[in-house]
Formats: structure tokens, C-alpha cells, sequence
């Protein structure tokens, strides 16, 4: 059994180190980045797990103790690794962490001297450690997201996972606990948390990453219902430094094409043509001169701020080689522009009669926006199915 003397000797003797377990992106296939995991290494080689020793150590002091011994070979870490490669590095730390302002200067002092980008680094915390959080603790963790460091809810989907801890604080991403992950292909309700979970971080804006990827069927149900990120024992284990740098430079490419993002696309358009003729049909029915017709509460006009425009011109050029694609930027475009001309004229005075012609050129146009990416899902489908089925024969045949 361990004890807090135990981890202080471990701490004095420099045993405790970083494993790192990538992380996968859905939308290239490539290494994104990686969580660094607390490795305790006795002299006889033992490898003791964080559950082992962690839990001691959160029940008194030590845990800021073994963060702020940790951080400053984080760092040397990540400079070796910025010269492999620019990737996004996330490790642990606890609410008691912040309680003072200790850590989070020794992180942002660190940053400016060692010029890494602060965007290339990121805090993962369970939302039960920020429950109770105090002033201080708000603040430093805001000084440190403020100063580009990205937060992440880690455990999502374990224990409270409230709305209203993702509305207080800046997490700009979610980390999908192993726990659902294992259990989504169990059940239809399993399954259908994950799909709203992801939507829901899709709609505020927020990265979603599933950790505890150990199979091909998870992947493939991640990939198809719109997930980001993966990591997991299905890519890789959590490596010592050497073997991930090495890992990194073999650029490894996962199979499988993000089709769950032309789904997310297909509802995308479909809200923001909602919102923008519910918002017409609203003050149309106003003055003609009422000055709300100057102040519409319109969705982005620009056929590259919405979120269909977004993705198209970003993530979704992983399918620019195909036609279907190709043929979605112009009708695309056509569609904004009756936006647009619908907007003018209710800011103009127009009444509805007047708005007709307009909203069925919308419509039409529309139609041939889902037309086209529900081909592109259908072209996906084929080619994830395709692969799947590839990757069930590579593993008969690696077992016989």
C-alpha cells in the first residue's frame, strides 16, 4: 500500500515521469496531439500506475507538489517534441492546483521563455474538481484560457456533466469518458447520448474528443456520428518520449473518411435557412417603416461564415477530389445571395407577398445543397463500409 512518504521519496528521487497517448484526428486521420500521463518508475523498473498513488496524494498537499514537479519536464518534453512536430499536448491537474496562483504563473512564465505556443497546450480537469471552485481558482483558470491555454472537461458523461458548468467555464473542448465510449455500441440509448453529446459540443462551438478507443467498431460509429478526435488503446497505448517521438515520425494515416460531419453539415443548413426565414416572417409582419426592420437578428450572410460555409471551406476540403463536392460551392453560394436579397428587402419595407418569389428560389436551392451532400454521405457510407470490411479481413487473417 502506498503512502504520502512513499510519494515524497518518489518525488526526491525523480521516478515520476510522462507516457503520452496520442490522439487521433477524424477529419485527417493523422496525430493531432497527445495526453502526457504521470508514470511512477521504480529503480527495478516497476511502472506504478496514477490510480495507484494519485488518490493518496489528492488527499492532502501533495498533489500540487507532483504538478509543480512535473510541469517543468512537461516542458522540456514539449520542446524536444516541437522540433518533431507542432501538435497540441494536454496533461492533468486538479482544482487545488489553482488555489493560489503558484501554477499558474510557473505556466505562463514558462510559456513566454520558452516561446511555445500556448494554443499547443491544454488543461484537462474533471468537472467535480470545479463543483466548489473558489475565487482564485476561477481566476487563474481564466488568466491561463485568456492567455490562449486551451481547458477541457475531461470525464464527460461520468458523474454530473451539467450544461451549466460548460456555460461558466471556458472549456473549449470535452473528452467523452471511456466508461460510455465501451458502452455505445451495447445499446440504442447509448449510442443516441453519444450522437446528441457530440452534436451539442458541435453546436457550441466546443472540440469533442473520445478516449478509450479500443476497437474498430467504436471508431467507425465515432467517425460516423460526427466525433472529432479519438485516443485510445484501438491507436496506440501511452508511450514513454522516445517511443512516441518515433510514433510520430512514422505519420501513420487511420483509415476512414468523416462522414459524420457531412450529417452535421445536412442539419447546419437546415437550421440556419430556418432561423433565417422564421426572422423574415417576423418582422414582415411589422410597419413597413419600423425601425426593427434595420436590426434583423439574421444568421451569417456570408456563404463562409455560416456553419455549412465553414466546414466546406476547412475540414470538409478532405473531400475536394470528389464531384458531388465540387458541385455543392455554387448553389452554395446562390443561396446566400438570396439571402441576402431577402434581407434587403425586408430592411426596405417589403411585406411577405413580396418576399414569395425569393423564398421559393431559397427553397430550390436548398434542395440542391442536401442533394448533394446526401450524395457525398452516401459516397462516404460506401467507402467506410469498404474499409470496415477491409479491416475485419486484415484481422481474420492476422489471427489464422
Amino acid at each position: 500500500m502506498i503512502i504520502e512518504s512513499d510519494i515524497v521519496d518518489a518525488i526526491k528521487a525523480d521516478q515520476l515521469t510522462f507516457f503520452y497517448q496520442p490522439k487521433i484526428s477524424l477529419i485527417s486521420g493523422k496525430i493531432i496531439g497527445a495526453e502526457a500521463l504521470i508514470r511512477w518508475i521504480k529503480p527495478d523498473g516497476t511502472i506504478i500506475m496514477p490510480d495507484s498513488f494519485i488518490p493518496v496524494a489528492e488527499r492532502s498537499s501533495l498533489i500540487k507538489d507532483i504538478t509543480q514537479h512535473m510541469f517543468p519536464k512537461l516542458m522540456n518534453h514539449l520542446l524536444l517534441l516541437s522540433d518533431v512536430n507542432k501538435l497540441t499536448y494536454s496533461f492533468n491537474a486538479t482544482a487545488r492546483d489553482f488555489e493560489d496562483d503558484t501554477f499558474s504563473k510557473m505556466m505562463l512564465n514558462s510559456l513566454e521563455t520558452s516561446l511555445l505556443p500556448s494554443k499547443h497546450l491544454q488543461i484537462e480537469l474533471t468537472e467535480t474538481a470545479l463543483l466548489d471552485a473558489g475565487h482564485n481558482i476561477i481566476k487563474n483558470i481564466h488568466a491561463l484560457s485568456d492567455a490562449g491555454v486551451g481547458l477541457a472537461m475531461d470525464d464527460f458523461s461520468r458523474g454530473y456533466s451539467s450544461i451549466d458548468t460548460l456555460s461558466k467555464w471556458p472549456f473549449d473542448t470535452i473528452k467523452l469518458d471511456h466508461g460510455i465510449i465501451s458502452r455505445m455500441l451495447d445499446s440504442e440509448k447509448n449510442s443516441t447520448i453519444i450522437e446528441s453529446t457530440i452534436r451539442m459540443a458541435h453546436e457550441l462551438g466546443i472540440s469533442v474528443v473520445a478516449e478509450g478507443v479500443e476497437t474498430n467498431d467504436q471508431y467507425h460509429h465515432l467517425l460516423a456520428s460526427g466525433c472529432t478526435k479519438v485516443q485510445g488503446f484501438w491507436i496506440s497505448k501511452p508511450l514513454p518520449l522516445s517511443e512516441f517521438m518515433t510514433f510520430v515520425e512514422q505519420d501513420i494515416r487511420w483509415s476512414g473518411l468523416p462522414i459524420g460531419l457531412i450529417h452535421m453539415a445536412i442539419i447546419d443548413h437546415i437550421q440556419w435557412r430556418k432561423q433565417l426565414v422564421s426572422e423574415l416572417t417576423r418582422v414582415c409582419s411589422l410597419a413597413t417603416d419600423a425601425p426593427q426592420r434595420k436590426l434583423l437578428n439574421t444568421p451569417p450572410l456570408s456563404c463562409k461564415d455560416c456553419r455549412l460555409g465553414r466546414w466546406y471551406y476547412k475540414d470538409g476540403q478532405t473531400f475536394a477530389h470528389r464531384q458531388s463536392f465540387k458541385e455543392l460551392e455554387k448553389p452554395h453560394q446562390a443561396f446566400h445571395e438570396v439571402g441576402v436579397r431577402l434581407t434587403q428587402l425586408v430592411a426596405d419595407g417589403a411585406k411577405m407577398d413580396a418576399l414569395m418569389p425569393e423564398l421559393h428560389l431559397l427553397s430550390e436551392y436548398s434542395m440542391e445543397i442536401m442533394g448533394k451532400l446526401q450524395t457525398l454521405e452516401n459516397e462516404g457510407l460506401q467507402d467506410m463500409h469498404a474499409a470496415h470490411q477491409a479491416w475485419n479481413t486484415h484481422s481474420f487473417n492476422q489471427n489464422f
